[in-house]
Formats: structure tokens, sequence, C-alpha cells
């Protein structure tokens, strides 16, 4: 302890500078939002204005309330691209650095036996700081957990964007809220100060046992300050694969996830994700539909066109296309879903259709919203949060791919199915695809869902009734 303590001193400086770092790049990110709404700058020309501001100004209020003044115009914008690929090198390095400490500490710190034959723990946190689709991916983990350990207490450390998720898991006895800088994309990030308050509230819990499947600096110091006896380390095993000495032994995340618990021994049967519907839940969702006029004589389809980043979108015109031949073809009435940033996405597409349709996005909260998906028929959508919520409820899905992976980032059940027609295309983190109208998301065409809708038979033949 006494070791750790010490070597914890510098860890802490380096952590309260990729802490700065990580603040940054929220407040980039949030500020070219708001620029995009103002001024008729691109994504990558407001990018180098908010920098230089924030370099000429380092504190935030500072360089917003300079913001606020549009005292920014006349300035020169070149080098844009060169920013642009230094943010996703940065990054790269910051998310490199953090698996490789992780890694350090787990071998260093955390490299003694399993638990002692029959001796289980009695309190378990598991943390996952990640966006909501990744923390639906990880919902097995408690599961597992749940069921090697009946009599064990289980928390879960998540943001406040996932917390509803993992506080509707029936597994789950405590859900603490961390807003990670790495990770927070909308609000505040936790400060140091209330970190260090989470620290003291984490050792007066005295945890048996640490699962770490997504982490970030901070925790790392946790983790060296021993928070619990024990730790599972999902990024030892990311760093131990790059480096050939283990697999793991699935592609996607949901395997990757579970192989954390399997290399300590633990049992990983149950493979499907959970967000559970309380039948007061799908009351509401009833008198809910009610008031909109559904017809539950008719298929009830849920649309997602939007996503927090838009290489992730489909076209808004076969959005339109494809929803106007639901409606002719199936007898479906269409109610598109998500949030209130994406009501303009949603109107331009209802502005394209012939038929009418409904929009609920951005009046519903996210567990309304699993009650309302968990009553269609169906769920057409882009790569994001609401894809896999309606996975989690057990909706037929269809998930159109692009930038995304989804032998790794896929919607989890049996009656799931993904679209990707350009498998070749390169990662890209970026806000604009490099190859513009001709990206990967342009490539799926309206007969590819159409035909995967009918090979999977998940509503009746043409003018039939469900």
């Amino acid at each position: 302890m006494k070791l750790a303590g010490i070597l914890c001193y510098p860890w802490l400086n380096v952590q309260i500078l990729f802490d700065k770092i990580g603040r940054s790049v929220h407040f980039l990110n949030t500020s070219v939002h708001k620029m995009n709404t103002r001024s008729g700058f691109s994504n990558d020309q407001n990018r180098i204005l908010v920098w230089i501001r924030f370099l000429i100004c380092p504190d935030i209020q500072d360089s917003r309330r300079h913001f606020r003044r549009n005292w920014y115009s006349g300035i020169p914008l070149t080098n844009s691209r060169k920013l642009t690929k230094l943010k996703k090198m940065f990054q790269n390095i910051s998310e490199t650095l953090n698996l490789i400490a992780s890694a350090l500490v787990q071998w260093l710190f955390y490299s003694k036996r399993w638990f002692p034959k029959g001796v289980a723990p009695k309190r378990i946190l598991v943390v996952k700081l990640d966006h909501l689709g990744d923390v639906l991916l990880a919902t097995p983990v408690f599961s597992n957990l749940r069921q090697a350990y009946p009599d064990a207490e289980l928390h879960a450390l998540t943001g406040a964007w996932s917390r509803v998720v993992l506080e509707r898991h029936p597994d789950v006895n405590k859900v603490l809220e961390y807003n990670s800088p790495v990770f927070c994309r909308t609000g505040s990030p936790t400060s140091l100060r209330e970190t260090f308050q989470l620290y003291r509230q984490l050792r007066h819990q005295r945890y048996d046992l640490l699962v770490a499947l997504r982490s970030d600096w901070r925790i790392i110091c946790f983790s060296l300050l021993r928070v619990a006896p024990k730790r599972l380390d999902r990024a030892t095993l990311q760093v131990a694969n790059k480096l050939g000495f283990a697999r793991f032994t699935g592609t996607h995340e949901t395997a990757r996830n579970l192989d954390v618990l399997h290399k300590a021994g633990i049992p990983t049967s149950i493979q499907t994700t959970t967000f559970s519907v309380a039948a007061a839940d799908e009351k509401w969702a009833s008198d809910f539909l009610k008031t909109l006029q559904i017809d539950r004589e008719r298929p009830l389809i849920a649309i997602h066109p939007g996503s927090p980043i838009p290489t992730k979108r489909w076209m808004l015109d076969r959005y339109a296309e494809l929803t106007d031949w639901l409606i002719a073809r199936k007898r479906a009435q269409i109610l598109f879903v998500g949030v209130e940033d994406e009501m303009p996405i949603i109107t331009e597409i209802q502005r394209l259709m012939q038929a009418e349709s409904i929009n609920v996005a951005g009046k519903t909260t996210l567990t309304q919203l699993a009650s309302i998906l968990h009553t269609c028929n169906m769920f057409i959508g882009n790569d994001s949060g609401p894809m896999h919520l309606a996975a989690a409820v057990g909706t037929p899905t269809i998930g159109l791919y692009g930038p995304g992976d989804p032998t790794r980032f896929g919607p989890v059940g049996t009656m799931c199915q993904t679209i990707r027609r350009k498998t070749d295309c390169p990662p890209c983190r970026g806000t604009t695809c490099r190859f513009g109208a001709d990206g990967c998301m342009s490539k799926i065409r309206v007969a590819d869902v159409i035909q995967t809708l009918e090979d999977a038979a998940y509503l009746p033949s043409e003018n039939g009734k469900i």
C-alpha cells in the first residue's frame, strides 16, 4: 500500500494533465456544435477558431465569453485537415497510453492468485464509462456475475447518460455516477474535486473485486490506490492480444467483455443484452400510443435516422423512400424516434415523404423510449444507442452500418440483422466522410433494406394483417 501511495504522485500529475486535455477536447466538441448553428463556417474551420481562442484564453469561461462576442471573424483559416489529423492522433495516443497504464497496474499490483477455493467476493464494482450502446453490450457481464456469485452485492460505475440502463438491470444493486471527460458528450464532466469524493466513497464501500471494462486515467489511479484487493481488467487482455500473448475468444464487444470473466474462470453462459421493461412501463407506452391514435391492427415500425456521428447516418431521401414503401406495401405505421437535436433530420425526412408519419423525438426519456420500442413490431436505424436498446428489449432490429463494424458492434439477439455494403472502407472517426457523397453509407440501397426485411420475415406479407 505504501509503495502504491509513493508511485501515485507522478501518476496523479499525469492524470491531471490528461484531465485538462480531456476537458479541452470536450469543450472543443461542444463549441463546434454551437458554432455550426450560429455561423456559416464548416466543422474544420470552427475547430480552428475554437482552438485559437482556447490557446489565447486558457480559461474555458473566457473562451466562451470571447466566442459569444463573435470576435473571431477575419482570421485566416488554413490547415484544417492537419488540425483534424492532429486531434485524431492525440486521441489515439491518449487511448493507447490509457490501455498500457491500466495493463501495467494489473501486472504490477494485481498479479496474485484468484480468490481461494470456496471463497467468493461479497461486494463487486464493475466500471463501464462508455456511451449508451457500449454499456448495453456490457450488460451480460452483470448477469453472469450474478449467476456466479448469487449472494454478492453488485455495484456499477458509469456515466449519467447510461445510468438508467444499469438501474433497470435486475442483477445490479447500486449504480454510481461518474462522467468521464473522455466519454462525456453532453453536460459537464465530473470535476477533480468530485472525483476525489468519489474515491473516498468507493474506499468506504470496501469492495472485494473491481471489474474494469472501460476506464480512464482517474479510475486507473483508483486501482493504483487499491480500491479493491482483486481486479479484473479488460485493457490487460487488449494489450496482451496486441502483443500476441492472449486472444479474445470472439470479435464482438459482448464476447470481449465476457472474456474478462472467462479468463478468471467465471462461467459466461449468458450472452444476451438486457434492458428490463416493467409492467408500468408497458402500460405507459400503451396509453401514450393511444394518444397518438396508433392502430394496433397495423404493424408499428420505429425508425431512428440520427446518430451523434454524422458519418453513420443513412441518406435522408432513402429513409423517406423506405418509409413510403413500408406504409404502401406493409400497411405500416411509422414512428420516428430520437433526441431533440435530431428533430431537423426527421422533419426533413417527413417533408420528403409522400405518406404521413409520427415523430416522438425528444418527447421521451430513455426508459419511456425502451417501453415504446418494446411495443413496436420492428426497428430500423443507424448504428447508435437506440438500435442497441431496441435489440435489448427484444424488438426485431435492422441496423444500417457504414464506418462502424457490425461484426464487433452489431446488435445482439436472434432477431437482429445488419446491413453493410462497403466492407473495405477504412476506419473513419471524423465528422465528415473523406469520400463525400460516395461514402460507405451511400452504398446501402433501399432495395437492400427491403430484401433484408423480406428475408427475415419480420412483417406480414403485403396487405396482410399482423
